[in-house]
């Protein structure tokens, strides 16, 4: 859910790109050598001076093994604290963690990354962050994840059980007066939550706080220039970085960000279209299965009626499956193609399986967003998707009252008949939360050196035309396209895993943006 809520703040523009080079299977974009910033002093940001920190001292971790392996390749792992500057949230210690695959010594290079939400893959997830790069990657630095303002074990918890199974049980259309008004009441009891977990520091836990914190890691790190790789909002995380500190910049990998413009309502009627375009993909393959489409012939028609039906029969806030929890398990699930067949079968049995609050698609989405462990267990509360549901609403000034959202989501469906009126719909989340201490807005990254952005056409959850259109902003970006409905291209795409190795381990650059085959 937090996937889709992030979105939020930000929307669509103009983008005026330099000529597009295709790629053929297997082979590398054209590159330039000059992966460095041609100005000779480091430009300063909207961020000021860079922030400074005392160097890390690298320990063994509390809470993992010195050593672990994933996927046959074993790795050396320890933990250290960043003290950035601040009170109360802010100035709370920054938990990082490194891991280093075999034969990597402790002085290699460093390459943060950030993945996900807020939180949503903490520090302590070093190894499996790691064994999820392309081995030319993971060879060549000493990979680190850091926990960054409100995430990690000490992060936000302010999302109770009751108010995260209100998030998956959502009517399909939030926006229709009934549910508004739900939608509303839970927004309140949400912020008087977190208001009084987090205190006064509730609107000052955003993605620019994130950024300056992340430039206290760099210095901390050994000072030099900070090599990212982000994906989803961590790719936007390293815009919004490079945009505050383009003198701090060494080398930066952004797949799938978002356009950090504005628009809220925009953004996400963007990213229903993006969906609905990726249903008829699914449909098809669902239509070409082998053992039959479980949706039945026509699956766009069975899962409109399916959300009415449950919504009808059980209501938001009722605690059991409802329209919207199948809307939702398809968003989420829609950019990931490799899991088509499951979700089709989820969908199908929660039409099936009645209005049960254990049915298959509630199950799957309550381990999604960390309601529920992976191994079945229950969580009191879900660390990650609090931390992303502070950021969402922090990050934009859009707070739309129950009226406002009913006219939102009517004007959504009128583009999206599936998907717009439940996306635009999850902004009531924020409803009754304060105004913001710093929105998002343009990026420019001026005197940064090149920075790669990575996208897919059909990628659900960071629409290729508000990727290009941040691309647009950067002063200096090169965009690396893949022809697929998959959310995330690296390293799934060859094409694209070969441009990213070519930039981070050789430093050459496209000279030009590049269109990878399916």
């Amino acid at each position: 859910m937090a996937a889709v809520l992030l979105l939020s703040g930000c929307t669509l523009g103009p983008s005026q790109r330099p000529a597009l080079a295709t790629a053929g299977p297997g082979s590398l974009p054209p590159v330039s050598t000059d992966a460095s910033s041609s100005v000779s002093s480091p430009p300063s940001g909207a961020g000021g001076a860079p922030r400074t920190a005392d160097p890390v001292r690298w320990t063994a971790c509390d809470t993992l093994p010195t050593s672990a392996t994933a996927d046959g390749v074993r790795y050396a792992v320890d933990c250290a604290t960043v003290r950035p500057d601040g009170s109360g949230l802010l100035g709370d210690p920054i938990a990082v963690a490194r891991a280093r695959a075999d034969g990597v010594p402790a002085d290699a290079p460093t390459l943060v990354v950030v993945s996900g939400a807020p939180g949503q893959n903490p520090a302590d997830a070093v190894v499996a962050v790691a064994a999820g790069l392309s081995p030319a990657v993971r060879d060549a630095f000493a990979v680190v994840t850091v926990d960054l303002a409100g995430t990690g074990p000490r992060g936000v918890r302010c999302l109770g059980s009751t108010a995260g199974q209100a998030l998956l049980t959502m009517g399909g259309d939030p926006g229709s007066p009934g549910a508004a008004a739900l939608l509303a009441e839970q927004s309140r009891e949400l912020t008087f939550q977190c208001g009084d977990e987090i205190g006064p520091d509730l609107t000052a836990v955003n993605t620019t706080t994130a950024a300056d914190q992340l430039d206290a890691v760099r210095d901390a790190l050994g000072g030099g220039g900070l090599r990212l790789l982000g994906r989803g909002w961590g790719a936007t995380l390293g815009a919004v970085y490079a945009d505050r500190y383009p003198g701090s910049v060494a080398a930066m990998v952004l797949d799938g960000p978002a356009d950090p413009r504005a628009g809220a309502v925009d953004r996400l009627t963007a990213v229903a279209a993006t969906a609905e375009s990726t249903f008829d993909a699914f449909a098809a393959a669902c239509l070409a299965r082998q053992d039959g489409c479980p949706l039945g012939d026509d699956p766009r028609a069975r899962v409109s009626t399916l959300v009415t039906d449950l919504d009808t029969v059980a209501g938001p806030g009722s605690g059991r499956a409802t329209g919207g929890s199948v809307l939702l398990d398809l968003v989420l699930s829609l950019g990931e193609p490799d899991d088509w067949p499951a979700l089709a079968d989820r969908v199908a049995a929660a039409g099936s399986s009645g209005v049960s609050a254990a049915d298959p698609l509630l199950a799957d989405l309550a381990t999604r967003v960390g309601l529920v462990g992976a191994d079945g267990s229950s969580v009191p509360t879900s660390g990650w998707t609090s931390s992303a549901l502070v950021y969402g609403c922090n990050d934009t000034a859009t707070r739309l009252t129950s009226e406002q959202l009913t006219a939102a989501a009517t004007t959504a469906r009128a583009g999206a008949p599936l998907f717009g009126a439940f996306t635009v719909g999850l902004l009531g989340w924020c409803g009754n939360w304060p105004a913001p201490d710093a929105t998002l807005g343009a990026v420019r990254a001026a005197g940064a050196p090149p920075l790669l952005v990575l996208s897919s056409t059909g990628d659900p959850w960071a629409p290729a035309d508000g990727v290009r259109a941040l691309a647009g902003q950067l002063s200096s970006a090169r965009v690396v396209t893949w022809q697929s409905a998959r959310s995330g291209s690296y390293p799934a795409s060859a094409c694209v895993t070969g441009a990213v190795e070519a930039y981070l381990v050789s430093g050459t650059t496209p000279t030009a943006d590049v269109l990878c085959p399916p």
